[in-house]
């Protein structure tokens, strides 16, 4: 797998230091790092993680967090298109469905998540950093 679009939690794993999942969404994360993996984010998760992070974590930092996503991830675009799909989908979450038709649209070759039963699909591979991680060991 070439890309990959990784949702909101695998932001907060990472930045938060949520310790069970810290180090598999690192490992992703750093790939994306050195290039070895187009990375995504849904251009939706900005504010949601501005907002999430700034809960816990200065403001300064929290735009500091966003500013380094941004410098290593492309941005998957929310438009006309994904909100149609989205509004139109079975998704349970209308945002999981915007991160999913956003993925699809920037034409990612999967999804990375730790909540994988949020995203009920045949058409595009969701994993978790770690079976993302264990199918890129070379």
């Amino acid at each position: 797998m070439n890309s990959a679009l990784c949702d909101i939690n695998f932001f907060l794993d990472i930045f938060l230091k949520r310790e069970q999942f810290y180090f598999p969404a690192a490992g992703v994360f750093k790939m994306i790092e050195e290039k070895k993996l187009k990375g995504y984010i849904c251009a939706l998760s900005f504010p949601t993680l501005y907002y999430l992070l700034s809960k816990e974590l200065k403001r300064e930092k929290s735009v500091k967090i966003l500013e380094k996503v941004r410098i290593v991830f492309h941005v998957a675009a929310v438009d006309e298109r994904v909100i149609d799909l989205s509004l139109t989908s079975n998704f349970r979450d209308f945002e999981d469905a915007v991160q999913y038709y956003s993925a699809v649209l920037a034409k990612a070759d999967c999804l990375i998540t730790r909540n994988k039963s949020d995203y009920n699909v045949d058409n595009l591979p969701v994993l978790t950093p770690e079976e993302f991680l264990a199918i890129s060991a070379p």
